[in-house]
């Protein structure tokens, strides 16, 4: 998919939102001067650690023990 294509489907996406809370997510992303896209993905989670977290939280509800 070329940029122009890309950005379409974004400019439709972002027009069918209708939660505040994304819009407003996507409005702190565009005012961040210094969004580093890279830096960003060295602090995400891999799959296999978030599958280990959630692992870990369903455990410690109460009904799971």
């Amino acid at each position: 998919m070329d940029l122009a294509a890309q950005k379409n489907d974004l400019i439709k996406w972002i027009q069918s939102i209708e939660d505040s809370d994304i819009l407003n997510k996507l409005e702190f992303i565009k005012s961040e001067e210094t969004f580093d896209f890279d830096k960003e993905w060295e602090r995400g989670v891999s799959i296999e650690e978030a599958r280990n977290k959630s692992k870990e939280f369903i455990k410690a509800l109460p009904w799971e023990k």
